[in-house]
């Protein structure tokens, strides 16, 4: 999906992500091999090898992510611009997969579970990788998260 910009609301029944200034990639986990693909159809695994053997390691056999990758810098920015020339200089982090949705998992299709299901087995599947990251939490979860005072 491409990101729709707006003020942040809260209505029931609506959830949102933050826009992380990125490059937009699913990536597949199939047959022993990990592929991060972006919107385009551009192959991007050997750019993001680190990533990709992140994903490998990752005890779900079967996987279809959908996320950015990102870097940040100084300030914790994600900066759009600087995936296409990591100068160490300004770069504070590595290549971050950011995943929002978990669209297939250990041989099962999630795309008609509801979104709070997948966002579930998103963060069960990822818990401790590193570089790869559930992304933010949604607007509901935010909401809710502050009104606990968390």
């Amino acid at each position: 999906m491409a990101p729709t910009l707006t003020k942040p609301f809260h209505r029931p029944g609506w959830v949102y992500e933050e826009k992380v200034d990125g490059w937009r990639m699913v990536a597949y986990k199939t047959n022993g091999a990990v592929r991060l693909i972006s919107r385009n159809g551009i192959d991007h695994t050997a750019r993001f090898r680190a990533i990709a053997a992140v994903i490998m390691e990752t005890d779900c056999p079967s996987m279809v992510l959908d996320g950015e990758v990102a870097v940040y810098d100084d300030k914790l920015v994600s900066r759009f611009d600087l995936l296409r020339d990591l100068d160490a200089s300004i770069v504070t982090t590595p290549p971050l997969f950011m995943v929002f949705d978990m669209l297939h998992a250990r041989g099962r299709d999630l795309r008609k579970r509801p979104l709070g299901d997948r966002r579930q087995c998103l963060e069960r599947e990822l818990n401790g990788a590193e570089l790869v990251l559930p992304g933010p939490p949604s607007g509901r979860r935010r909401a809710q998260g502050v009104a606990a005072g968390a």
